[in-house]
């Protein structure tokens, strides 16, 4: 025969669990008051004994020195973060940012926020040949990233900073990182060609324009007819990134 579930098992685990919390939540100057109401409101004819009282007090010294000891444990583990932190000034990472994109840079300074050191990096848009095999062959390459903001396009070149401000790919079936790319606000077209080429084609699009890497895997026969037209006016953004201590991975000391 079914029966029934007890919805007062139920409320009685709920209140008991809110209880416990409000008891976790105490600190000494809660225990503090909560020992001079009950004085001021006991019975005068039955008061409190005195090994009741020390009891009591004994009690208050124990929360008061457990609080003291957290307070002087976070100080250090703070201290001995923020020394890690510091000493990551200069040294280039590989790390996930707060806003959960991937950056390879210099750690310019750092700050706390939260009671957490953060790591902050100013970055300039750039292409590298990456690790993960694709189908660009070897080759001179030079790149655009465009969109369109307020009826203007803008576009950004990833190898202002590199030597001849292009790419030299050495193998074939490799691919290429784009990387620290602006914040924008519409889809961002990244454009391709082969330096002596006359015109940019059409390699993809970030959709969401928070996106900062692409990553170029095609073959130069796959590549879209679409092509870069007109002249877009020429930015060079850097983008800030915050980092986590914890979200660091490798990381590589200045060279001295």
């Amino acid at each position: 025969m079914s029966s029934i579930p007890s919805t007062g098992s139920v409320g009685n685990s709920a209140k008991n669990a809110q209880v416990g919390n409000a008891y976790n939540d105490l600190d000494m100057s809660d225990f503090m008051d909560m020992m001079i109401a009950e004085l001021q409101n006991q019975d005068p004819m039955d008061p409190m004994d005195n090994s009741e009282l020390i009891s009591q007090i004994s009690q208050m010294r124990s929360v008061a020195a457990t609080d003291k000891m957290t307070t002087t444990l976070d100080s250090v583990l703070l201290g001995q973060n923020i020394s890690s932190a510091t000493s990551l000034i200069g040294a280039e990472i590989d790390a996930l940012s707060d806003d959960l994109q991937r950056v390879t840079g210099v750690v310019e300074r750092v700050s706390v926020a939260d009671g957490q050191p953060k790591l902050h990096l100013d970055l300039n848009p750039k292409a590298t040949v990456s690790d993960v095999e694709g189908g660009v062959e070897a080759g001179e390459y030079e790149y655009r990233v465009v969109w369109q903001e307020n009826g203007s396009t803008f576009a950004v070149d990833p190898l202002a900073a590199a030597a001849g401000k292009k790419l030299k790919v050495e193998e074939d079936q490799s691919s290429v990182l784009l990387s620290n790319l602006p914040e924008t606000t519409t889809t961002k077209q990244i454009f391709r060609r082969e330096v002596g080429a006359t015109d940019f084609n059409l390699v993809g699009q970030l959709t969401d324009p928070s996106v900062s890497t692409f990553v170029d895997s095609l073959a130069t026969d796959d590549l879209s007819n679409l092509v870069l037209s007109g002249t877009p006016q020429m930015m060079e953004p850097k983008r800030s990134f915050t980092v986590s201590l914890k979200n660091v991975g490798e990381i590589r000391p200045p060279s001295m």
